[in-house]
């Protein structure tokens, strides 16, 4: 029998966090010149810590959801100093998959926007298939 995750987690779910750029999230950058700025990698650990966090609390015993796919399209710079706010949004839920939308701006507007997919699996079932790859 499959889980029905609509009994779980519910459509139109959404997440604010607002935060100001640290040093910590220019890391993902590999240019010394764009050390002061916001990095890309860092917008989508942001997105995927808030969409797991809001979701695997909900979710019955033995179950947690996983990382599927993440677009992202970074279209204006911001530098650290600047306070950003990360808005997630759970648009569908198409069998185990958890389609979430996502923007994140500064005072100036958009900064970047995407889609991030979260599959719903058993985690003793991903384990033994994790360790079964292994042996392989």
């Amino acid at each position: 029998m499959m889980l029905d995750i609509t009994q779980y987690v519910p459509l139109g779910l959404e997440r604010t966090v607002k935060k100001i750029v640290s040093a910590d999230d220019t890391v993902g950058n590999s240019s010394l010149y764009l050390e002061q700025f916001l990095s890309t990698s860092a917008c989508i650990n942001m997105v995927v810590r808030m969409a797991t966090e809001a979701v695997d609390k909900t979710l019955p015993e033995g179950f947690i959801s996983v990382g599927y796919r993440t677009e992202i399209t970074h279209e204006e710079p911001t530098m650290m100093g600047t306070e950003v706010s990360y808005n997630i949004t759970l648009k569908e839920i198409n069998g185990n998959r958890l389609i979430f939308e996502f923007e994140i701006s500064d005072h100036k507007g958009l900064v970047c926007y995407g889609k991030h997919i979260r599959a719903v699996v058993n985690y003793s079932k991903l384990l033994e298939k994790a360790k079964e790859r292994m042996t392989q």
